[in-house]
């Protein structure tokens, strides 16, 4: 049923699309609420669910009040309507392979969901090993106080320092994500001890978490990787519209309240709300794209593999001229370069009208092993958190950029091994028979 209600919409989609794109976009989001409420079941797919969150959140009703508004972001004037459609039409080819890698795929029983593995058992000190390894992460932080500790725009950093990237990874983000993600695991713990002891040191991990991480000085990127986990792991088996509300709301409503506190009255900006904030220009920025740069001949994959090489340096970095928003076309149409280009646009570089499909496909395919990760009973492992951070990973993955995004998510998934590591350990599933003093014959 959900599957044949998915294909009709996204038909439906298309054809409000090529009348108008405002209407696109509103049917966009009428599916994605229609898919959100097929997946209530405790077994259902988690991925699908938080797609269709950030879906909702960052491709429906944003681009559909902006277009229908003449809005324009970063000195860029009003695109065309048929750049809106083609740009809309990108993103239900996304749809598509998505949900094409799930035909066939039937939810898991509730009960199967519940299981624990017996592989895995807590440690019995763990929460004092967690707590340690936070208060190590935070007095990490404390070696470049100018990088965590003053408002983002006036440390008085400047780009011409070539160690400013990796400085900030290992002294900033990483660290950062380390505290998260022992706050993470030590809730997860309370949630499911409910003693004193574990509430208290809960309670002083969400403390350094609050310092390390507050919105002033913190890529919101670091907040959703961070923390969105937490609410992953308490509400995507039990209560889905929780989670989706929580998703959408999160960044709808304080996404442009973070952006006015971090950065925005450092410039000079005045608070502007949903769905007109800069926090919802991804879509924009693809039809000003698609209008305003001549697109090249197909990249065959360069393209994806440029932007997935944020982990090499910039000297090592895999085609450096396949990066759209390096074009000079777009350096001279936006007044700035820090851009948000989803991922299934890059693919459509690289693939033409079949690239966003199979992306996908792709994406989709991989998260199949993650959803099975995801049991509210399994043991707080750095698999169990790694699959949760990727899981969360995947909201600012839908905005954009690759580059921009992933030292975020690698450094989140190092920080949940870390953490994961020291809360539990492999142990045999076996039960030992112990024999004394037994009588001989």
């Amino acid at each position: 049923m959900r599957p044949l209600a998915f294909w009709s919409g996204i038909v439906c989609a298309a054809l409000c699309g090529l009348v108008d794109p405002v209407w696109g976009y509103a049917a966009v989001f009428v599916l994605s609420l229609v898919q959100i409420a097929m997946l209530g079941s405790a077994g259902g797919s988690v991925f699908l669910l938080i797609h269709y969150a950030a879906i909702l959140t960052y491709f429906s009703i944003a681009p559909a009040m902006q277009i229908s508004h003449d809005i324009d972001f970063w000195d860029a004037g009003v695109m065309r309507a048929d750049s809106h459609t083609q740009a809309l039409m990108l993103l239900l080819l996304y749809m598509a392979g998505v949900e094409a890698a799930r035909l066939g795929e039937r939810d898991a029983p509730a009960d199967a969901m519940a299981r624990r593995d017996g592989r895995m058992a807590e440690l019995a000190n763990a929460q004092l090993l967690l707590l340690g390894c936070a208060v190590f992460a935070f007095a990490a932080l404390l070696v470049k106080p100018e990088l965590n500790f003053v408002a983002r725009g006036v440390a008085g950093l400047g780009s011409e320092d070539n160690n400013l990237a990796i400085d900030f990874i290992f002294y900033s983000t990483l660290p950062k994500l380390v505290v998260l993600m022992c706050f993470v695991a030590l809730a997860i713990q309370a949630l499911r001890r409910r003693t004193l002891w574990s509430w208290g040191v809960a309670g002083i991990a969400f403390g350094l978490a609050a310092i390390a991480a507050n919105p002033v000085n913190t890529a919101r990127q670091v907040l959703l990787i961070g923390l969105l986990p937490l609410l992953v792991h308490a509400l995507a088996r039990g209560r889905r519209w929780l989670l989706a509300g929580l998703i959408f709301g999160s960044i709808a409503g304080l996404g442009p309240v973070l952006n006015l506190i971090s950065r925005g009255s450092i410039w000079g900006e005045e608070l502007r709300t949903f769905p007109f904030s800069q926090d919802f220009d991804a879509m924009f920025v693809v039809a000003g794209i698609l209008e305003r740069a001549p697109i090249p001949d197909l990249g065959w994959g360069r393209y994806l593999l440029s932007a997935f090489s944020f982990f090499l340096p910039r000297s090592l970095k895999m085609f450096p001229d396949f990066d759209p928003l390096g074009w000079s076309a777009i350096l001279g149409n936006f007044s700035q370069a820090n851009l948000s280009l989803p991922p299934f646009t890059t693919a459509y570089f690289d693939f033409g009208l079949a690239g966003p499909a199979l992306f996908g496909f792709a994406v989709s395919a991989a998260f199949r092993a993650v959803d099975r990760a995801v049991q509210a009973g399994r043991p707080v492992s750095g698999s169990y958190l790694a699959a949760l951070v990727l899981l969360a990973a995947y909201v600012p993955f839908m905005r954009g950029p690759i580059l921009g995004w992933g030292p975020f998510a690698a450094s989140g998934v190092i920080a949940a091994f870390i953490a994961g590591s020291l809360s539990s350990r492999t142990r045999r599933a076996m039960t030992r028979v112990v024999r004394r003093r037994l009588p001989s014959a």
